[in-house]
């Protein structure tokens, strides 16, 4: 069966049709929520470090919980992990949308500290077992089709979620829009709170999904995946290059960028339509990475996209007019599909599959663990007034674009195409099939968190 034919036979399979509808309604809540919470924080309290502690509150829930959730869906339904993660979002944006209206505010910031955190650990556990469900979903011959369809839905929510938060911003209050942001997940809830898993044969592990499971240390699963992963040299630097510069990416755009379009005395649709562009311009970077063949046979050009991205953060730093940073911002969205979809190919073709979540969760922790670091430090320097928006982008930028460059140094990076399980697929399997599947593994990552 060809791809379009696969993908065709995927849109008549009711199930997948509910997870992805499903995903999508939640990712675009999510995409909204995060603009929306944002702008809020700084309208609302005009306040850099409530801005920068708010997003910490989110961040450290996800850091310290993504690795249990990544154990947890290879225990557990992965459907009710799921489900009750979305339903969970939509209860704490409702408190708090009703704490709001009701108390117009007066237990601010602490109201939104505890939100902050309430929703960052849930959310923690919705990943990891989003990221393996697939394969409950749909058949082996199927699994290449689905991935690129949820990667899809994942692209239009973070072009989605930023014009939905720009149309609740400009026409609703504060309360209701959380309100009705809250009310999205819940009708994600009733989507995925209908699948029906297949029973699919996999590696032991304990939960609905695999009644004959056994059981195993958390601790000793974790760590297992930890060691793996670090005693490969091209992954010790690809994960330790993605924690610095997402240290680098963090703070600077997810604070600056705000603050800098409220200091030009934009609006809030105005902050909204630069984050779209970011979204767009991943869009846009996905399908020129898919007819470059996923750039295969030059990975030593994507250093030089890292480069041109971290230029394109630096020069939002000079925006005065909103179409010169919607075309910087779509310019670095692009330059990130452009090396973490090629990235995280290499990472799924050269690990095991049996290894291959517990090596993507802590992908995805790396990308957001110096992330409460990052805004902690950005709070200070905008709070102590050692540096401003502007100045954050800037520097920010330039050193994301530095580090960037500095792969080249590398010797393991120049020569990791040579990796055996690399070197010896096609580029018809590797666009085939971006993510191995073996009889026996149930562990498929299909999002894409950032590599770099």
């Amino acid at each position: 069966m060809t791809r379009q034919e696969n993908k065709r036979a995927l849109w008549k399979n009711s199930q997948f049709v509910r997870l992805w509808f499903g995903n999508l309604i939640s990712a675009l809540a999510d995409g909204a929520f995060f603009v929306a919470l944002s702008w809020f924080i700084v309208d609302v309290t005009g306040s850099e470090t409530v801005l920068g502690t708010t997003l910490i509150c989110m961040s450290i829930p996800r850091l310290l919980f993504m690795l249990a959730g990544g154990v947890a869906a290879d225990r557990f339904s992965r459907k009710r992990i799921m489900v009750g993660s979305i339903l969970a979002r939509g209860m704490v944006l409702s408190g708090f949308g009703l704490l709001l209206l009701y108390d117009s505010g007066q237990l601010l910031p602490y109201s939104a500290y505890a939100m902050a955190a309430l929703f960052g650990t849930v959310d923690a556990f919705f990943w990891p077992a989003r990221s393996s469900i697939l394969p409950f979903v749909v058949g082996r011959d199927q699994l290449a089709g689905a991935n690129s369809l949820m990667e899809i839905s994942q692209q239009l929510s973070m072009v989605g979620g930023p014009l939905v938060a720009a149309l609740l911003l400009h026409a609703v209050p504060y309360p209701p829009m959380f309100l009705i942001m809250a009310a999205a997940f819940f009708a994600g809830t009733l989507l995925l709170f209908t699948l029906r898993l297949q029973p699919v044969q996999t590696e032991p592990a304990a939960g609905p999904d695999r009644p004959h499971a056994s059981r195993s240390s958390y601790f000793r699963d974790v760590w297992e995946g930890i060691r793996f992963t670090f005693s490969i040299p091209i992954l010790t630097i690809i994960f330790g290059t993605s924690l610095v510069l997402n240290m680098m990416f963090s703070g600077p755009v997810n604070m600056g960028l705000p603050l800098l379009v409220k200091q030009l005395g934009w609006d809030g649709s105005a902050y909204s339509s630069l984050s779209s562009a970011l979204g767009v311009g991943t869009i846009a970077g996905g399908v020129i990475t898919a007819l470059c063949g996923g750039f295969r046979g030059r990975y030593t050009f994507l250093p030089l996209v890292v480069g041109l991205m971290g230029a394109g953060i630096a020069a939002v730093s000079l925006m005065h007019q909103l179409a010169f940073g919607l075309a910087m911002l779509f310019a670095v969205g692009m330059a990130m599909s452009m090396t973490n979809i090629p990235l995280i190919t290499y990472i799924q073709a050269i690990v095991p599959a049996a290894k291959l979540g517990r090596v993507m969760s802590l992908l995805t922790l790396m990308s957001v663990g110096l992330g409460p670091v990052s805004y902690a430090l950005c709070s200070v320097l905008l709070e102590r007034r050692w540096a401003a928006p502007d100045t954050l982008l800037l520097v920010g930028g330039l050193a994301l674009g530095t580090i960037g460059l500095s792969l080249l140094l590398f010797r393991e990076f120049r020569r990791m195409e040579e990796h055996p399980l690399w070197s010896g697929r096609t580029a018809a399997e590797t666009t085939d099939s971006p993510q191995p599947h073996q009889p026996g593994d149930g562990s498929r990552n299909e999002n894409t968190p950032a590599a770099l």
